[in-house]
This record gives C-alpha cells, structure tokens and sequence, in this order.
C-alpha cells in the first residue's frame, strides 16, 4: 500500500526515481508506526494528517530535527497526495522539464567530419564515427536508437535506402536521405549481422559517447555531438518540405515541440514558394 501511494504521488510530482526512493524511506517507517497503533492498512486512514503530526511528535525517538523537519514535510505531501485521491480530485500532473534541442551542423560542418571519420587511425574507430554520422545526420537515430541497428538492417532498395530501429520504446522504419546512402551501404557491407556501433553484443553502455570519446579531433570543428546530428537532420527535413506527420513518425517524436525549435534554423522560404504552398499548387 505505503509503496503504491508514494509511486502515484511522485509520478505527479517529479519524473526523478531517486526522490521516489528517498519519499519511500521516510514512508516506511511511518506505516509501520501506524500498524502498530492499530490503525487500519487503508491509505487515507494511515495518512490523516493528525497522525502525522503525532508521529513526527512521539514516534522518532532521537531523531534530528533537520530529520524530524524533512519527514514531515514529505509525509504531508503524501496526506495531501492520498486525501484527494479519496475524495476523487488528484491534482494535475506538473509538466516533465523540457529540454530544448540542440541548434543543427551546418552542411560544410557535416563534409568536415566525415572528412575526420576517414582520417581516425584504427578501421573500427573509422567504422564507428562514420555510423555516428550516417545515422545521425543521415536517418535522425539518437543514441538510444543507433544500439540497436545492425548492418542487415540497412536495406538498400533500388529507390532508396531503410534503416529499421528494432527495440526500445521507439521501432520503426527511417529512409535515410540520398546523401548518406552509400556511406550506409558501405557500412552494412563490413559490418553484416554485427552492430553498426559497438561490436557483436549490445552492452547497454552509450557506446556512441565511447566512440566519440576516442575521435581525434579537428580544431576547425565544434564537438561532435549525437543530438546536434540529429537536429541537423529533422531541420534539413524542415527545408525539404517534409509533411509532418512523414517527419514525426521516421523521427519517433510525440510532440512537435523539438520542430518548433528548430525552425529558427531552417531556411528562409523564397517568396514564389510561399505563395505556392499556400494556394497548394506546390
């Protein structure tokens, strides 16, 4: 019961499981109080708000008052979490922070690292910035999608070029642009049923970061950074006029908001265009 009240007031509070465990160590101590007293394993009688402030008062014998001062107060947000719910009016659910994209690479600065991915010293390190690339800027995978895919899911077809991301929260389908599908060949070619990035096995490690880690830089270029590859790709997909539904569902997304910002980098649209999309004669 105790473990349920606090999972569903946490999920209404914070997206973070750290305070979840730590709202959870305080709850557990006062529950098993309260069975002691008698009192009946029911949310809404266990958390009544004057049975937290009688144990704050007589139920930690030598705790802190710094320990005293936390628990109250977490235990009175549970009362007030458990006392709405009885009375059927949960608050709503606070907004999970919004981190805004990254702003994308400019078409010289993509050339330029592939440039760098051909001149790293060792053929894997070659292999495994080339698929960062190709995958980021050249399908929109970040570096939860690019785990997954192996060189057989590359698929080359005479009009295009598939990339399937296989598990995860997000599988689906991506057609690579046009610029990145012989580079895709190429590496489904060497690498056949390994991953792409990162060997035979997937860890669960950020093997993107491992090799990006070990690139050996060039001054004239920024870091290279999976989330500003991809928002190269969604903002080129911008410019090219992709309806989006089509770009929301290759890039996994459930809100157009990481578009919104992006906007500011994508072309300006001509006049004649303008005009064009608007009567829908484009």
């Amino acid at each position: 019961m105790v473990r349920s009240v606090v999972l569903e007031a946490t999920a209404l509070t914070t997206s973070s499981r750290a305070s979840g465990i730590r709202y959870l160590t305080h709850a557990a101590p006062f529950a098993a109080w309260t069975r002691r007293q008698g009192v009946p394993l029911v949310a809404w009688r266990v958390f009544e708000a004057d049975l937290v402030e009688r144990y704050v008062a007589v139920g930690m014998p030598g705790a802190r008052e710094s320990t005293r001062a936390t628990r109250r107060g977490i235990l009175r947000r549970l009362s007030a979490h458990v006392l709405a719910a009885h009375q059927g009016r949960l608050p709503a659910p606070e907004p999970i922070a919004y981190r805004r994209v990254r702003p994308p690479y400019s078409g010289d600065q993509i050339a330029g690292y592939l440039r760098l991915a051909a001149a790293q010293p060792t053929a894997a390190r070659r292999r495994a910035v080339s698929a960062v690339i190709a995958l980021g800027a050249g399908c929109g995978l970040d570096s939860r999608d690019m785990l997954q895919v192996r060189g057989a899911d590359v698929r080359p077809f005479d009009a295009r070029t598939d990339v399937t991301v296989a598990g995860g929260t997000r599988p689906r389908v991506v057609t690579a642009l046009v610029a990145f599908e012989g580079e895709l060949a190429r590496l489904s070619r060497q690498a056949q049923a390994r991953l792409l990035i990162g060997g035979t096995t997937q860890t669960g490690h950020n093997v993107t970061s491992k090799a990006l880690g070990r690139l050996v830089r060039d001054d004239a270029l920024p870091p290279l950074v999976v989330s500003r590859l991809r928002s190269t790709w969604l903002t080129k997909h911008l410019d090219l006029g992709t309806p989006l539904p089509v770009l929301m569902a290759a890039a996994g997304l459930q809100t157009a908001r990481p578009l919104e910002d992006l906007l500011r980098y994508a072309a300006p649209v001509q006049d004649a265009d303008r005009a064009a999309w608007l009567r829908g004669s484009r």
